[in-house]
């Protein structure tokens, strides 16, 4: 089967706690609800591909656990291929609070995915496919060779950067489409990014570094995007049912990447983007949420 998309990245087992509001420190605090299911960055990047439509085939690195064995199976029950991903340690885990407002904090147990090396990635991934997607929840010097070894195989590279760490500009000049949120642009940028008007700010410096993109994601203040085509504010999408915002940037990643691969005008995928991440803020969870086209055709904001 061809590969539309290779996913490197990170997988993690989220644990999600529905609260009022975070603990004191020293405080002792109920929580409201308890959710467990699979996440980290790159599976949920992955499934929001698939589930859209795509051929994923997924790299990685899951712990010899219940955890890791959870992790496989909800890829493979989305049609993932799994066959690059090892087992080895412990799986990585997200804590996530959500709070009622549906905004949300996380930490995260790097676990397993720190086990995955450099000799992990192999030329023949690239060979067959078009588009890769990574992000920054795996050790950098592997984002490097797949960023180097991408480049070589004319791939196209979309990067998240998240969470946000330094990159060398050498390393940036081979990325198409760099996706950070404000607070991964300020980390990059070394100035507070909040508004639209920030964001443009900040994606014109960054776009000079990249070779085609920049898209800062503002959350409900939807989205900038600076490139050769498109030099635009979205808007989000109004949606007046946010539960819980945990995945809604990797469902936006993963949407985005369709439209990549469906070759779709650059507005075109920003928009798409927008309607995915919107329609999976609606539930809870992160992958649990994400929707396949025709969940997203009955979606009251579908355009």
């Amino acid at each position: 089967m061809k590969t539309d998309v290779l996913v490197v990245g990170s997988l993690n087992f989220d644990i999600l706690i529905k609260q009022s509001r975070l603990p004191f420190i020293g405080e002792t605090f109920n929580g409201e609800d308890l959710y467990q299911m699979p996440g980290g960055k790159g599976g949920n990047q992955a499934v929001q591909c698939a589930r859209l439509g795509l051929n994923v085939r997924m790299v990685g690195c899951v712990g010899k656990d219940l955890f890791g064995q959870e992790l496989i199976k909800s890829l493979e029950e989305n049609h993932i291929s799994c066959f690059d991903i090892k087992q080895c340690g412990a799986s990585g885990l997200g804590l996530v609070q959500i709070l009622q407002d549906g905004n949300y904090c996380s930490t995260i147990i790097k676990g397993a995915n720190y086990h995955l090396d450099v000799r992990d990635i192999k030329d023949d991934f690239f060979a067959d496919a078009p588009l890769v997607i990574l992000q920054s929840e795996i050790p950098e010097n592997v984002v490097k060779k797949v960023v180097d070894r991408a480049r070589h195989h004319d791939c196209i590279i979309l990067l998240n950067n998240a969470p946000a760490r330094f990159i060398e500009d050498e390393m940036l000049s081979k990325v198409d489409f760099l996706v950070i949120n404000e607070t991964e642009a300020s980390f990059m940028l070394g100035y507070q990014v909040n508004t639209p008007e920030d964001a443009f700010k900040a994606a014109a410096t960054l776009k000079g570094r990249v070779r085609k993109s920049v898209i800062i994601t503002l959350g409900e203040k939807g989205s900038v995007v600076i490139s050769d085509e498109v030099n635009s504010h979205f808007p989000a999408v109004k949606c007046d049912n946010v539960v819980d915002a945990t995945g809604a940037g990797d469902s936006y990643i993963g949407a985005l990447g369709y439209g990549i691969i469906k070759n779709l005008p650059l507005a075109e995928s920003i928009r798409f983007a927008s309607e995915v991440s919107a329609y999976s803020v609606q539930n809870y969870g992160g992958q649990g949420s994400f929707p396949t086209l025709e969940k997203l055709q009955a979606f009251p904001e579908y355009s």
